[in-house]
This record gives structure tokens, C-alpha cells and sequence, in this order.
């Protein structure tokens, strides 16, 4: 079970007043273009003694201007003063302010920095360890499971190198571990007709395009129906 919070309207977040607090460790986690989405996130470990057994992923949206560090012992989140507020928008003379522009303070260990943004939200629970995070879910109108925390444009920093690739398939299939990094593999897919309809299979996973193409160009070759899609691998 989870517990989410969404605050975007003007009731909800007053000038001055703490939206947010936590004791424990949060770190920037991701950064997607579109929508200027900007996640942070405190990592549970269920059943690690001494360590949460929940996942806080916090969403910051769109951000406009961000002042930050990678990492806080602890964390409050508060709407800036109309002073504070003021004085942070007057920094950045080549921005033009939305009216829902708020400045969302951020406060650690006696010091401060920023977020401007519409919104902000966050949700805990148990984050399931091919699940990216709680705000990048699984779309059936976009039927492919999602390899990054946020959707959208992203700089791929998750990508894992062919050789992660490698280790992930040496290792202990029951290895139960988070799966925070992708890497995406080609799959050739293909169309038969048969007398009770068609039948659409893969007929093989490849590492590289090159290699998919050229597997379907053999396909195509017989006369059968192909494709390539690309799918993620969760290492």
C-alpha cells in the first residue's frame, strides 16, 4: 500500500508554511525535459535491519529553476515567505514567472535551497524492484514496462553498459536485488497466417540493431511478416 500526496492549488500551499518533513537520507534521482520533472528519493530496504522498509519518491513539476545538492541528511519542505519568494525570482531577471511559479524551500541540516515550480507531491511505500518509481507507472494504452523513473526526455543515465548486460545474465536468476538500471535488446517479431488467424511470436532477442536487421532480412527473405521492437532489460 501506498500514501500519496499531490499539492498544486492555492488553499494547499500557503506562503511560509511546511509541506514536507522527514528525518531520513534523500538523493536527486532523476531529471526528465518534459514537464520539467524533477524527482528526489529516499530508498527503503525492506527487510535490511536498521534500514526503511518504504521508498519516498518526491516530484517536483514543471521546475523552472532549481538550486540543490545531490544529497540531505534529513529534509523539509516548506513554501517560500512572499519575501523569500521575491527575493529568489528577482535572481533570475531572464525568466518569465508563471503566477503559479512557487518557490518550494528546502532545508537540511541549517541550510537551505530551492525549487520553483507548479507543484510538488511525493508517495511511500514498497517500491518493487523492477519498478522504476511511483510516478513512471505501467500505461496499457503504452504497453511496454517503463525503464527509467521518469517518462519522457531524460539525459540516460540509467543505461547500463553491455557488460553490466553481461554480469546480469552470469548471475543467480533468484537474485533478489533492486533493478535500477536498464538496457534496451531488439526483438524480431513476426506475422504467420494461419488458417485460424495470425500468430505473432518472437522469433529472437538480439543485443544490437545490426544484429536484429540482419536477422530480419533472412525473415523477410522467406516471405514472412516482420518487425523490430526495442524492449528493456531491468539489471
Amino acid at each position: 500500500m501506498t500514501d500519496s500526496t499531490w499539492l498544486n492549488k492555492d488553499h494547499q500551499l500557503v506562503p511560509g508554511e511546511e509541506l514536507f518533513r522527514s528525518g531520513r537520507g534523500f538523493h536527486l534521482l532523476a531529471y526528465s525535459a518534459s514537464h520539467g520533472q524533477l524527482l528526489m528519493r529516499s530508498i527503503g530496504r525492506p527487510g535490511t535491519p536498521g534500514e526503511p522498509g518504504t521508498t519516498i519518491d518526491v516530484l517536483f513539476k514543471p521546475a523552472v529553476v532549481v538550486k540543490i545538492r545531490d544529497d540531505y541528511r534529513g529534509l523539509a519542505i516548506r513554501c517560500a515567505t512572499a519575501a523569500e519568494s521575491e527575493q529568489v525570482k528577482a535572481g533570475y531577471a531572464s525568466v518569465s514567472f508563471d503566477r503559479e511559479d512557487r518557490v518550494f524551500v528546502l532545508e537540511s541540516r541549517g541550510e537551505s535551497d530551492y525549487v520553483v515550480a507548479m507543484a510538488v507531491g511525493w508517495t511511500e511505500g514498497v517500491l518493487g524492484r523492477t519498478q522504476q518509481s511511483f510516478f513512471n507507472d505501467f500505461h496499457p494504452a503504452a504497453p511496454i514496462w517503463p525503464s527509467r523513473p521518469l517518462s519522457g526526455v531524460d539525459a540516460g543515465l540509467g543505461v547500463a553498459s553491455a557488460q553490466e548486460l553481461v554480469d546480469a545474465l552470469r548471475s543467480d536468476g533468484n537474485t533478489a536485488i533492486r533493478r535500477e538500471r536498464h538496457r534496451r535488446v531488439y526483438v524480431v517479431m513476426t506475422r504467420v497466417i494461419r488458417k485460424d488467424g495470425p500468430v505473432v511470436s518472437g522469433a529472437g532477442v538480439f543485443v544490437t540493431r545490426a544484429d536484429a536487421e540482419e536477422a530480419q532480412s533472412v525473415i523477410a527473405a522467406k516471405s514472412v511478416d516482420c518487425w523490430i521492437e526495442e524492449l528493456p532489460i531491468a539489471l
